[in-house]
């Protein structure tokens, strides 16, 4: 079975939760058999400083500097992208556009509902979910998202899978299909184990009811590692787990992608 030779979906000691320098998961992916890695940290905001979850905002710049050094050093390596990972507000707009003018890509993986805090792992009822969903579909028809992170993160805070779920979803898969965007099978949210929930066994992500929703609409559909350590991104196991799971629900995940 093939691996996948690129991982968008990358984290560093900046972010406060994750362990490890860049070059430790550059390292840690040309041993690992990647071509391409993507570091895409937890976007900082003005006034959202929270310093175990996202880059301070003042740091920005010196992530996207540290950046493009590493870029340059590892060039005959390793195929080194740069981006975030971002939540989409609306008053935030502008600023995300300016972002993005340094970035090769960006990841919308949409953690709150406003800059408080991280809403979404620890409560969403079925009207936060709806909120979710049009957040995420915002991120992606303002043209700012180029992939789409783990969109049952939601099931964190969740027992169940409603209606309203179920609707949150074909909008997000079906936002994603029409902009030709990639949705993530989360290997990071694999780890959280499984749950019962009143439909049966599950992942709490990826979420097997969420994915049947996604695999019936059919966007493209990557791995993302959400490596925040390197040895997440050495240890290729969780990838074959989550071909088992993408083929449970019959789907195909692109064998390249380039931003």
């Amino acid at each position: 079975m093939e691996l996948q030779n690129f991982n968008y979906h990358t984290h560093t000691y900046r972010c406060g939760h994750a362990t490890g320098i860049e070059q430790e998961y550059a390292d840690a992916a040309i041993q690992a058999g990647f071509q391409t890695l993507g570091f895409s940290e937890h976007c900082g905001y003005e006034g959202w400083d929270d310093p175990v979850e996202r880059i301070p905002f003042l740091q920005m710049n010196q992530y996207f500097e540290d950046m493009q050094r590493l870029k340059k050093d590892y060039s005959n390596r390793l195929n080194i992208r740069i981006g975030v990972e971002f939540e989409f507000f609306e008053d935030s707009l502008d600023y995300l556009k300016e972002v993005k003018k340094s970035c090769d890509y960006m990841i919308v993986g949409q953690h709150a509902k406003n800059r408080q805090n991280y809403d979404y792992h620890y409560t969403c009822n079925d009207k936060d979910v709806r909120i979710m969903a049009k957040q995420v579909c915002r991120a992606i028809e303002t043209g700012l998202a180029n992939y789409v992170a783990h969109p049952d993160y939601f099931m964190l805070a969740r027992k169940d899978f409603s209606k309203e779920c179920a609707i949150a979803i074909e909008e997000i898969a079906q936002c994603a299909k029409q902009y030709n965007i990639p949705v993530e099978i989360n290997l990071k949210g694999m780890r959280y184990g499984i749950r019962e929930y009143p439909f049966g066994k599950s992942y709490i992500y990826p979420n097997t009811e969420v994915w049947k929703i996604i695999s019936k609409v059919a966007p493209p559909v990557v791995f993302g590692y959400d490596a925040h350590s390197p040895h997440m991104l050495e240890d290729r196991s969780w990838e074959n787990i989550a071909r088992s799971f993408a083929e449970q629900m019959e789907i195909t995940t692109l064998s390249t992608l380039n931003f």
